[in-house]
């Protein structure tokens, strides 16, 4: 006898392998939409749950078959990296400690062997810091895919088991593009993609989205696929993101809105452009305080809500000030990393 499963204790994971709930995402009918509104009404606490399960389900069954993107050439490259590392890692500390083992005191092995347990806590994890004005593109442990933008850091775990999600924590700018890893009919941790930035705790798949976290302000702009934002903690909130979308999250205020800037748009900087729909020339400036290193004074207040439309180069700091030059017919003085900003 068909008993119905208690689905008030149900997870995202436990719809997603649910074959009843997988089969009316793949295969609607009037009667299994009858019955899932129901369920949905009954337990309203799961709804987001229902609905987070029924993305990944879309999302996995219509994602092509996984291939490595590495030449074979790449990848003995990446594994002669590791050799040369774990290589210095045994003439840096484990040689020498054998010999001072072998030859030295109790005092010295016990210094030698902090600095191998300090050594050793490190190797867990890798963190990146990207200068003022430089970008650089990281390929991660899953084949994943991030451009960081100047001035920012990440820090990840050096490998990624199939127990655990795929983690990582940010602050600056990133565009990422995460790999689906996931396969058909099976969710498991490592197939969820976390980035943990500004307080939230961003949740996807395999999609391609932008994030900035300046100023006590997080930007997320998604491009393609699914993502989930999640707010813990007192008024902790949840959001599922499409394709198009663009939110800000002001810490602050707790607060998440939309955003009136394009998603597309918001990853312009990839391409070494910038699309400005939207931008005040304050916004402006504070790209180049946060992204280029600049200090700035502003000697008219009043230009600071002048808006500019369209897309620039940007290439460099000095692309963005011929056209702020240009546009709105402005005294910029430089004094290496100072500029004063006066109205002609």
């Amino acid at each position: 006898m068909y008993q119905q499963p208690d689905y008030s204790q149900y997870s995202t994971t436990d719809f997603f392998n649910d074959a009843q709930f997988v089969s009316h995402v793949l295969k609607a009918d009037e009667t299994s939409d009858a019955y899932w509104k129901q369920q949905a009404e009954a337990y309203p606490r799961q709804a987001k749950l229902m609905e987070e399960a029924r993305i990944w389900i879309l999302l996995i069954n219509q994602q092509q078959p996984y291939q490595s993107s590495f030449k074979p050439a790449i990848l003995w490259e990446r594994i002669e990296g590791d050799i040369r590392l774990q290589d210095r890692r045994e003439r840096r500390f484990l040689r020498p400690l054998r010999r001072t083992v072998r030859w030295a005191g109790a005092v010295v092995v016990a210094a030698l062997l902090v600095l191998v347990f300090m050594e050793i806590t490190q190797l867990g994890s890798k963190e990146r810091t990207t200068a003022y004005g430089k970008k650089e593109q990281l390929i991660l442990p899953d084949e994943s895919v991030i451009t960081l933008n100047g001035n920012t850091n990440i820090r990840y775990s050096r490998t990624w088991r199939s127990d655990k999600p795929r983690e990582i924590w940010m602050s600056g700018e990133a565009f990422f593009e995460v790999k689906h890893v996931a396969v058909k009919n099976r969710l498991q941790e490592s197939d969820s993609f976390h980035v943990h930035v500004g307080g939230l705790n961003l949740t996807v798949l395999g999609t391609r989205f932008n994030v900035k976290s300046r100023r006590a302000l997080t930007e997320i702009s998604l491009l393609d696929g699914s993502l989930r934002i999640r707010k813990d903690g007192p008024g902790g909130f949840e959001r599922i993101m499409k394709p198009g979308d663009a939110f800000v999250y002001d810490s602050t205020l707790n607060a998440l809105a939309g955003s009136e800037k394009k998603a597309s748009g918001n990853s312009a900087w990839t391409q070494n452009e910038l699309a400005l729909d939207g931008y005040t020339m304050q916004e402006i400036l504070h790209i180049l305080q946060d992204t280029y290193g600049y200090e700035i004074r502003l000697n008219s207040p009043e230009l600071a809500v002048k808006r500019m439309t369209g897309t620039i180069p940007a290439q460099s700091a000095e692309d963005i000030l011929l056209v702020l030059r240009q546009v709105f017919d402005i005294k910029i003085e430089e004094n290496g990393k100072h500029l004063t900003i006066s109205q002609n």
